[in-house]
């Protein structure tokens, strides 16, 4: 795909003004005044926005530990999850919380807007300020039974003058639009569990974020990949790949290699693990541009079927090995990269 300049606004007059991946995040994201179809009826403006799911996810990787949250409005409910990993010693803390939707806030936009979600002991709040080229989040969970408490102060480094980020609208089933923003930065912060802190600084750590506004159809299905690291030379390399609920792969897709800030495009992959026990090794390949093996170390999952609802969910995470070759045809090595693997089926 080529990079096109961004319009000033995702949406006019009901309908998205151009699909495709562009140099610089929108200002304007209103992307919920777009109209959607069903069964070939454009559907009144209230559906369209109740069909709309959104989120901001942060992954943030460093030589200690694994840390990550997001924020996820599927308007019927809100969800959150915050979870850590003491790469050393293999424990995880885990929290998570369910409540009504207006209890989550996602940022329109990642230029100067917010997300938050505070409910029953449970405070995370993301100020995006891409203007200032950062972002910073504050986590404030208090103990749960046997889970200790989490504390974190966090920043990331996004500054569009070293990073390429995707910034993407495609299409799903039905015409339906997607929006993703994704992109691996620089960050450092300090993360508090049970008493024991642990700091990183923007020179070993790496965040990933992933941000989500997207009219999903009512049954979905995805795989998605995502890993970063430090090759020898002190570059940050990092990649993200899906496949599943995009069928317009052909001219939109999120594959994509990052190597020091700069973005190159992928090839479609294919996801080969076993079901039943996603535990053991994940192989991930495209054609000419990666093949990798994912170690999986444990795992996130959860599983969710209330009637029309349903969502059974797993997200390994481990360390990738393999290559990648990016747009200039240069191999690299991919050498115990810390990552991430989702399987994800749903109905909502």
């Amino acid at each position: 795909m080529e990079l096109k300049e961004t319009p000033d606004r995702m949406v006019e007059d009901g309908r998205i003004n151009e699909f495709g991946a562009f140099r610089t995040p929108f200002r304007d994201v209103n992307i919920s005044e777009a109209r959607i179809t069903t069964a070939g009826r454009t559907m009144p403006g209230f559906y369209s926005r109740f069909r709309l799911k959104e989120w901001q996810h942060f992954g943030f990787i460093a030589p200690e530990i694994y840390f990550g949250f997001a924020i996820v409005n599927a308007k019927f409910l809100a969800n959150s999850f915050c979870y850590f990993l003491d790469r050393e010693t293999g424990a995880m803390v885990e929290h998570d919380r369910l409540a009504p939707p207006y209890v989550a806030k996602v940022a329109r936009d990642i230029w100067r807007g917010e997300c938050g979600f505070r409910f029953s002991g449970y405070d995370i709040r993301i100020e995006n300020r891409l203007d200032e080229k950062r972002h910073t989040a504050t986590v404030d969970i208090a103990a749960r039974g046997d889970r200790p408490a989490i504390k974190a102060e966090v920043e990331v480094i996004e500054d569009l003058d070293r990073v390429q980020p995707l910034e993407l609208i495609s299409i799903l089933r039905g015409d339906r639009p997607a929006y993703t923003h994704k992109v691996a930065c620089p960050a450092a912060g300090k993360v508090t569990v049970g008493g024991k802190t642990h700091e990183f600084g923007e020179s070993e750590g790496i965040a990933i974020i992933d941000v989500q506004k997207t009219f999903f159809p009512y049954t979905s299905f995805w795989h998605w990949a995502t890993f970063g690291g430090h090759d020898p030379d002190g570059r940050l390399v990092a990649l993200n790949t899906s496949r599943g609920i995009n069928i317009r792969t052909d001219e939109f897709h999120d594959n994509v290699l990052w190597v020091d800030g700069r973005m190159s495009f992928l090839g479609m992959p294919g996801f080969t693990f076993d079901e039943s026990n996603v535990l053991d090794p994940w192989h991930i390949d495209a054609p000419d541009s990666f093949r990798l093996e994912f170690q999986p170390l444990g795992e996130r999952c959860g599983k969710v079927n209330v009637g029309i609802i349903m969502s059974d969910f797993h997200q390994p995470f481990g360390t990738f090995r393999g290559t990648a070759t990016d747009s200039a045809g240069t191999v690299h090595e991919i050498d115990d990269y810390f990552g991430v693997v989702e399987f994800h089926r749903a109905r909502y």
